[in-house]
């Protein structure tokens, strides 16, 4: 009768304590939480005193900072989203974020979409980004290679080949063709107000399409983050 209790207790033990690590488990999966923005997508944080650039990942977070490029790997909180590495810490919960760079808080941070457009074209390799009104348009320059012309929200969109590409006084000229668009572009050194965003671009750009032409603002995307 003994020997029938003691096992009995055993595994009334050996229950409990599965019972308990199933529990322990569980509750720690609580404070890994999924990350709510979208996957692939380059997001612009502007904070009090700081600006950077992220790309999210499955469990990761990519950061262009002013002086480097990092990777951060999501970790588990008691609160919020948090991705670390090393000394660069990126947290948030709902609008709320913070950007950690070496035990300094940045704090107040949030999105830019109106600067995202533009990093992430510079991810993409574009070397050139200019924008117009009247109607909406936009354009991308891959040097040496195509010609991008947008209007409004993609609604219609013209590829084409690079064919030309020089200097001119205070000028540069690229231009294309297709057997429908003839295209020209001249970035003129002279500096642009555009007034939807309020923002002031180093270059003037000139679109020619077909005979017709279309006026902007724009500037050249480098890599800093490259050298």
């Amino acid at each position: 009768m003994k020997l029938f209790c003691t096992v009995l207790m055993f595994l009334s033990l050996v229950a409990c304590a599965g019972v308990a690590n199933r529990y322990t488990s569980s509750e720690k999966q609580l404070d890994f939480k999924p990350d709510e923005r979208p996957i692939a997508t380059t997001l612009v944080y502007a904070c009090n005193d700081y600006e950077f650039v992220a790309r999210l990942g499955p469990g990761e977070m990519a950061l262009w900072l002013p002086d480097r490029h990092v990777i951060l790997s999501q970790v588990r909180n008691a609160s919020g989203t948090l991705y670390q590495e090393g000394e660069v810490s990126f947290w948030s919960k709902g609008e709320e974020a913070m950007l950690t760079v070496g035990g300094q808080d940045h704090k107040n941070c949030h999105l830019r979409p109106d600067r995202a457009v533009w990093e992430d074209a510079r991810r993409r390799g574009v070397n050139f980004r200019g924008v117009g009104t009247d109607p909406d348009w936009s354009l991308e320059v891959r040097t040496g290679q195509q010609l991008l012309l947008t209007f409004g929200n993609g609604t219609q969109s013209i590829l084409v080949p690079e064919q030309l590409n020089h200097r001119e006084p205070k000028a540069r000229v690229y231009a294309g063709a297709t057997a429908t668009h003839d295209l020209r572009i001249e970035i003129l050194e002279l500096p642009c107000f555009d007034a939807p965003s309020g923002n002031t671009f180093a270059n003037t750009v000139v679109v020619m399409l077909n005979g017709r032409a279309y006026q902007g603002c724009g500037q050249n995307l480098y890599y800093p983050w490259i050298d």
